[in-house]
């Protein structure tokens, strides 16, 4: 039987939401490719939570926006930008891994994040943008990296 990483995420009901509250999950196994779209909102609490497996590593490399979905959402918000937030059980605090401001940024990506974690864990991701919804246009952080063995 093959261990896998998953990882969840559940939106909170709330007056406005963009999204569905219904869950989204994914399985990735090991030496498989990870790729998972985090949902933007204004709320820490609806990070992801990835469960990673004694024996795997999880390896994030990359982080990006859609060019034309940040454009829309620039348009019909009154927000300019989005992080990707990570915590551990280690330091439960929701740190400020990347930034991208429509205003001051030039690439919608980043590469080589080069954060790495040995399960077994668990780890919280978010997508958080830097105010709230004023209108109805959703945001997107896709979140791309391997799970490995977990051997550092």
């Amino acid at each position: 039987m093959t261990t896998a990483l998953t990882i969840r995420q559940q939106i909170a009901p709330r007056p406005g939401t963009l999204y569905s509250n219904d869950p989204r999950s994914l399985n990735f196994t090991q030496g498989s490719l990870f790729s998972f779209p985090l949902h933007a909102t204004a709320y820490e609490a609806d990070a992801a939570t990835v469960r990673i497996p004694a024996g795997i590593k999880l390896c994030l490399h990359t982080v990006s926006v859609d060019r034309k979905e940040m454009t829309e959402y620039v348009k019909t918000s009154s927000a300019h930008g989005v992080c990707l937030k990570f915590s551990s059980e280690e330091n439960g605090e929701m740190l400020v891994v990347w930034t991208y401001d429509s205003e001051r940024s030039g690439d919608v990506w980043q590469t080589g994040l080069g954060i790495q974690v040995v399960g077994p864990r668990i780890v919280r991701l978010a997508a958080v943008v830097d105010r709230g919804f004023k209108t109805g246009s959703a945001l997107d952080v896709n979140v791309f990296g391997s799970v490995r063995k977990g051997d550092l």
